[in-house]
């Protein structure tokens, strides 16, 4: 069951790049797979990816992936 007003979003990472969602993955297991697998797969060919859970607060960088890879969130150690 998909909590009321969260998601999953797939944003590219880079410095100045335009903070454009082209889709919303619902709060659910399958939804945060399938933005986990988009994010991994974007980065292969593009700038890294952030897996993001936005809420009515706000938003959490939750992953981030560069070349295909996790890596460590820009700005620190994971969490």
């Amino acid at each position: 069951m998909a909590r009321a007003g969260g998601a999953y979003v797939v944003r590219d990472d880079g410095a100045g790049a335009p903070r454009n969602v082209d889709k919303l993955y619902p709060y659910t297991l399958k939804g945060l797979t399938d933005a986990l697998e988009e994010a991994r797969f974007r980065s292969f060919t593009g700038p890294p990816q952030v897996v993001a859970v936005m809420g009515e607060s706000g938003s959490k960088v939750i992953r981030r992936y560069e070349h295909g890879r996790e890596s460590p969130p820009r700005g620190g150690p994971p969490a």
